[in-house]
């Protein structure tokens, strides 16, 4: 089929993580969440994002009932078309909905990423409400907060 193979001794995550960095430089595919109701179908939002590029695959999320969930995945061949499609439609509002666009990442990154976050969250307000409680026990019971 005209592809090329890659063959190379095998690397775990981690080693990949400190080789490679922790986010790729170039992607392909990419997640959409918050599309309209409209958008139920596979066919629907790959005509929604052919304007980008050739797309490898699209996939609209759906519930048993085979309702969309309001995301998916698309995938283009080329990571430029994928870098160019997340740029002018993150953010774009469609039908009333603002669309998040961005890449698609595996649920171990995206952990990181969310940990990483709250972590810094609460770090912050520990530092910001430090010393602000005050806490008196053995207080009389005739005194309130006036």
């Amino acid at each position: 089929n005209d592809r090329k193979v890659f063959v190379g001794r095998f690397m775990s995550r981690r080693e990949r993580l400190e080789k490679l960095g922790t986010t790729p430089q170039q992607f392909t595919n990419i997640y959409i969440k918050n599309f309209p109701d409209e958008v139920d179908s596979d066919e629907k939002l790959e005509a929604m994002f052919s304007e980008f590029g050739k797309i490898v695959s699209a996939k609209v999320m759906t519930d048993n009932s085979g309702k969309s969930r309001g995301f998916g995945f698309c995938s283009f061949e080329l990571p430029a078309d994928a870098e160019k499609a997340r740029n002018e439609m993150n953010e774009k509002t469609v039908e009333g909905k603002t669309l998040y666009v961005g890449r698609a990442q595996k649920k171990y990154e995206r952990e990181a990423e969310l940990r990483a976050k709250f972590a810094k969250l609460k770090e912050q307000r520990s530092r910001t409400y430090q010393g602000v409680n005050l806490y008196i026990k053995n207080i009389d019971d005739n005194i309130d907060d006036e």
